[in-house]
């Protein structure tokens, strides 16, 4: 799998891409309290699905293996696709969100979950409209939860863990709902709360590790293509 300028950079250079596609993975039974768990950092989702943490090693395995970086892709609005890859290079792993414009040009960071953080990738409006968009392979519920790791957003509304817990039920999470949803719209361990405001009819994070910043390494037209490709409604969030 080839995501475009997402692999430049690295030291030595990786010369064949380890990037697989994720797909089969996230049919799997044990799929979403594995990737709650880990990436959401959402310690009590095992359980909230009737699942013994020590049955998640093989899946987490695979989440990990050096050697095959899988790879969980949404279409979004037009060509453009929203990429969460595991990204297993030695001694520099992490979990990257990256927008694959579907133009030829190369991707764009949007989060990075590590020891150096980067992010929050999205405001709470964005990802409720993004979970919306049009997929033939994934639900609203699967959407909502692939995007909420990455979202911080000090302006959402009350009823976000209502929704959330909703998206858990209805992905097969029995107990403790409110719970796995407090834990995921409450991840310490990267975000602090974050505000996001329009600039120039562009909504950018107030934050200090977003890329997602007026000013910041990402240019005017790349901040406009992730507007136009998460489409949220500007009247929903706080300016």
């Amino acid at each position: 799998m080839i995501i475009l300028g997402y692999l430049d950079g690295y030291e030595p250079p990786i010369l064949r891409s380890p990037l697989v596609d994720g797909s089969d993975v996230m049919s799997h039974a044990l799929f979403w309290p594995a990737f709650l768990a880990t990436v959401g950092g959402a310690a009590s989702a095992p359980d909230a699905f009737d699942i013994d943490p020590a049955d998640l090693e093989q899946i987490v395995d695979v989440f990990l293996d050096p050697h095959r970086w899988p790879v969980f892709s949404l279409p979004l609005s037009g060509p453009c696709r929203l990429h969460v890859i595991m990204r297993n290079f030695e001694d520099e792993g992490g979990v990257d969100y990256v927008l694959d414009p579907g133009t030829g040009n190369a991707s764009i960071p949007l989060a990075a979950m590590e020891g150096h953080f980067r992010g929050p990738a999205f405001a709470w409006p964005e990802v409720v409209a993004a979970a919306h968009q049009p997929d033939p392979d994934h639900t609203p519920a699967e959407r909502l939860l692939l995007l909420v790791p990455a979202c911080a957003d000090s302006n959402r509304p009350n009823e976000a863990v209502d929704l959330v817990a909703e998206a858990l039920a209805t992905l097969g999470a029995r107990s403790d709902l409110g719970q796995v949803s407090e834990e995921l719209l409450n991840n310490r361990r990267y975000w602090a709360p974050c505000r996001w405001t329009y600039v120039d009819d562009v909504l950018v994070g107030l934050g200090p590790h977003t890329y997602r910043r007026h000013g910041g390494e990402l240019s005017p037209e790349q901040l406009h293509l992730i507007a136009a490709t998460l489409q949220p409604a500007q009247n929903a969030v706080h300016r």
